[in-house]
């Protein structure tokens, strides 16, 4: 209720407000707006009965229309003839097909009749809507009250042309119509008697009016008292009448009026009086002032306008021209008055024209472009509109000509430029959408079609995809109002494809002009397949800054390690040598002392193993074997060295694919994981061991970031810890990185593990968040069809007594070779020592049939120790060599088998070990030699 009430003030408001020539222009503008509907029209009648309507007020779009005139028979307007109000609520287009004054998408339709005064329909008021009439109660209202403003309107302008169209009718009608009479007295003036019209209009009585007298003001101010009243009645008294003239006269309420005014002399009863008969005239005096104004605004517009103006009467005949038609034609006025041919445009025109000329007088407006010449024969593009108007009453035709040599060049360019414009629109491979400034798409190119999968028909519809929220519209309406203002955009987001597919899109904007308008002009660039490719590449970049960082690691690890093997050589033969001292001293505690020391170089030396196995330098002895039944026996060692508040539980599948691995270092791996989550768990919790088959297909290792697939044999080791952190995990596996107090991890164990792992081709993967614990799992490659039995070895027994031969022993380290020569000759063997490789090829050279062994280093200045094993190879085929370096690197066997080296050894060599490898190869080579 509250919206009809305002509905009908709004409309009451609006009728009173709309005043002056666009008197009907503005009422329908207010009706569109009040009634939110797309159109709004008042028309006319034509013929009797009606059969056309010709529009006086047209307004649609937010914007005042041309009128124009159509057939009343095709329309819905038909209806309101009969004197009623007609609405047709919806599907108006389908019911009324042939009305092709109809605009798109009209939906509803309701018109209302304009009466006159005798009650007769003149005309119509109606709307049309885009949406379907659900209150046709209050929109008759409305419509009611915009027909009364307009009828008298409509009215009072028909009583205007006919004023103008004849003045001898619009006389006739005015002597007919009912007048104010006075008698007045003869000498005085004075108001004898008045009509009832005389009463009513002036606001007296007629016998208050009797009792006014000529100057009598006493109390009211007369109609006819003051002196050039008194004096146009002695005009009459003296023969000169009758007058009439026009008089501003005030009523009895202080309002005034104009009167016409007739005064003659008349006799009554035998007796002259002066007979004053007044026709209120207020609206006509308004209207002829109007008209008097509106004739010199004609004039004055008719002779100021810049375009050319030609006016023709009914038989083509040119009744006036303007200055601006003498400077275009180059003709003076006095020239082309009367002529009825074309005076600019080509002759052959002329049939085509009169055409033209005959439909503009029966109500159209015309309008033709021609090629014209001047006067002096200078050509020129002329556009010419020809508007139908009354001219002292009788039909003609105003002929506005314009120069538009201007415009069709322009028009010309703008052609090319439009169809340049749409060649590179249409072949841009980015998406392009062209955005009005009324937030509306009005273009895309084909390149968005392909992009996003609508047409571009379904585009200037408006239409989105299903799931696009409307925050994502009202931000893309936001930066087209940014860059109306003169801001270009760019940023990317994420968008939505017509079938739901999301895309990645670069969107820049930027401000134009389009056809004279401000617009918006959107590049979008689909970078859907760049942001995969950017985050593929950047998951690579990691991988390799991760593998580079790992393999600095490890030739720094394994430079570190000769170094320190060089020294725990020296330590354990020094350790060893003193050992067998101190049986002869019988010192129990001296032998505690170097017992303690021998186990902390020995875990020296484990520590090494370590880092050299992190450094891929050294390698196991790999064989076919049972990860479950490994696992299982590594897991009862394990038990003793946890504490009892943690439970250790196993898991091991029965039927797994054997794994090629040195089981030494499976066990490592599984002795550091075990330990690691031991410590997670601050000594209370579940620690989970399993073994089972696995395939992977694209997973990333948690220590190298390189993919892999496959069938794998899994070791996994889970525990019920705290978890660990996403920056810990990308850093765990790195050399020398710990999480733990000083003192309380050396940092290499997970690098151990990764060493390890990847030495036997494996991966490792790794499940975890803050407070879930934490899960690795050991993929190790599966040898599918290999035979899984292993071999039990169980440890060989301590070497001891004496050697006999002599050896050459090469190693650059001074504190090495001394140690070498002391334990060497201390077990009786003959030692001949030399600090480099150049130096013990010559020394061999000289005596090649006196060394029984060759002993040395491998990583030597100048010569390495596998190149000197080569020369004495080829000085004297088939002496012993044992090579042994503190180095990660591995010497591939076929280049040790070429230069006869008998065994590999690693640094540092335990002493007891080495007695017995050089009692093994004495004894061969003695063998030999027998």
């Amino acid at each position: 209720m509250s919206h009809q009430n305002d509905a009908l003030n709004a409309a009451a408001l609006a009728v009173s407000s709309a005043k002056g020539d666009r008197v009907f222009q503005e009422l329908t503008r207010y009706l569109a707006t009040i009634l939110n509907v797309q159109l709004a029209l008042i028309g006319r009648f034509l013929g009797e009965p009606p059969q056309a309507i010709r529009t006086l007020g047209l307004y649609g779009g937010g914007a005042y229309r041309e009128n124009f005139e159509y057939r009343l028979e095709t329309t819905p307007c038909r209806a309101v003839v009969g004197g009623g109000f007609s609405v047709v609520p919806r599907d108006v287009a389908t019911l009324f097909p042939e009305d092709e004054y109809l605009p798109k998408g009209a939906v509803g339709y309701a018109g209302f009749p304009l009466k006159d005064a005798a009650g007769r329909v003149a005309g119509i008021i109606a709307i049309i809507s885009r949406q379907a009439i659900e209150d046709a109660a209050l929109v008759e209202s409305v419509l009611k009250i915009f027909a009364v403003r307009a009828a008298a309107e409509l009215e009072r302008r028909a009583h205007e042309e006919a004023l103008a169209a004849s003045e001898a009718n619009y006389r006739a009608i005015f002597e007919a119509a009912e007048d104010a009479i006075f008698i007045l007295d003869y000498e005085r003036g004075a108001i004898l008697d008045a009509n009832a019209k005389a009463c009513s209009s002036y606001g007296y009585t007629r016998e208050e009016l009797r009792r006014v007298g000529a100057g009598d003001i006493s109390g009211h101010e007369p109609p006819y008292t003051n002196d050039d009243m008194l004096r146009l009645i002695a005009e009459v008294r003296a023969g000169r009448g009758p007058l009439r003239f026009d008089w501003l006269r005030r009523n009895r309420d202080g309002s005034l009026d104009w009167d016409e005014v007739t005064l003659k002399k008349v006799d009554i009863a035998g007796k002259p009086h002066i007979l004053a008969m007044t026709r209120e005239i207020t609206e006509r005096k308004t209207a002829v002032e109007a008209l008097r104004g509106s004739e010199e605004q004609y004039r004055a517009i008719f002779n100021a306008s810049a375009d050319s103006l030609v006016l023709r009467d009914a038989d083509f005949r040119v009744v006036d021209v303007n200055p601006s038609y003498e400077a275009m034609s180059g003709r003076r006025r006095e020239e082309a008055l009367g002529r009825s041919d074309l005076t600019m445009s080509p002759p052959e025109l002329t049939a085509h024209v009169k055409q033209l000329h005959a439909r503009a007088l029966a109500g159209e407006r015309v309008v033709f472009e021609a090629l014209a010449r001047r006067k002096d024969g200078t050509r020129f593009n002329i556009e010419t509109r020809g508007v139908p108007i009354l001219h002292k009453g009788q039909p003609h035709v105003l002929y506005i000509g314009r120069d538009i040599t201007a415009r069709k060049t322009e028009e010309e360019l703008l052609r090319a430029s439009e169809e340049q414009y749409r060649a590179i629109f249409d072949a841009s491979e980015d998406a392009l959408i062209l955005w009005n400034s009324d937030l509306q798409r009005v273009d895309v190119n084909p390149a968005y079609e392909r992009i996003y999968g609508f047409s571009r028909a379904e585009v200037l519809k408006g239409v989105y995809a299903d799931n696009v929220p409307p925050e994502y519209i009202e931000r893309r309406r936001d930066t087209v109002r940014r860059t109306l203002a003169g801001e270009r955009c760019h940023f990317e987001l994420e968008s939505v494809r017509k079938d739901g597919t999301p895309i990645h899109v670069e969107v820049r904007t930027i401000p134009i002009q389009h056809r004279g308008k401000p617009h918006v002009l959107a590049i979008a660039r689909d970078v859907t397949g760049r942001r995969a490719a950017e985050a593929e590449r950047a998951q690579l970049e990691k991988q390799l800054r991760q593998a580079q960082k790992m393999e600095a690691i490890g030739h720094l690890t394994g430079g570190i390690a000769h170094d320190f093997n060089n020294i725990l050589q020296s330590i354990l033969g020094n350790l060893t040598l003193a050992a067998e001292r101190t049986e002869a001293l019988d010192d129990p505690k001296l032998a505690r002392a170097l017992e303690r020391a021998q186990i902390s170089a020995q875990r020296a030396r484990e520590l090494i193993v370590q880092m050299l196995t992190f450094s891929r330098g050294r390698r196991g002895e790999a064989r076919l074997l049972s990860l479950p039944q490994l696992v299982g026996e590594a897991a009862k060692l394990l038990r003793p060295a946890l504490p009892s508040t943690i439970e250790l539980r196993t898991e091991l599948a029965a039927q797994v694919s054997a794994v090629r691995a040195d089981p030494v270092q499976v066990e490592q791996v599984l002795l550091n994981l075990a330990i690691n989550a031991r410590d997670a768990m601050a000594g209370v919790g579940l620690i989970a061991l399993a073994v089972r088959e696995a395939r992977h297909a694209g997973a990333v290792c948690s220590s190298c970031r390189q993919k892999f697939s496959g069938g794998f044999v899994e070791l996994s080791v889970h525990d019920t810890g705290a978890g660990i952190s996403a920056d810990v995990v990308d850093r765990m596996f790195e050399p020398f990185f710990s999480t733990k107090d000083v003192g309380k991890g050396s940092g290499m164990g997970l690098a151990m593990v990764h060493g390890i792992v990847h030495e036997h081709g494996g991966h490792i993967l790794v499940d975890t968040a803050p407070g879930l614990g934490a899960r690795f799992r050991i993929a190790l490659p599966a040898a599918r069809g290999a035979s899984a039995a292993l071999a039990a070895s169980s440890p060989g027994g301590k070497e001891s007594g004496r050697l006999a031969g002599s050896v050459l022993v090469v190693d650059d380290e001074d504190m090495v070779l001394e140690l070498m020569g002391d334990l060497l000759s201390g077990w009786g063997l003959e030692v001949t020592l030399k600090s480099n490789a150049v130096d013990a090829r010559y020394a061999f050279a000289a005596e090649p049939q006196r060394y029984d062994l060759v002993l040395t280093d491998h990583t030597m200045p100048r010569v390495t120790g596998l190149e000197l094993a080569r020369d004495i190879h080829r000085i004297r085929a088939g002496t012993p060599v044992i090579l042994y370096t503190g180095y990660g690197d591995d010497i591939p066997r076929e280049e040790l088998a070429a230069a006869n080296v008998h065994t590999l050894a690693r640094k540092p060599v335990d002493p007891a070990e080495l007695f017995a490898l050089l009692k093994t190869t004495l004894k061969q080579t003695h063998n030999t030699a027998k």
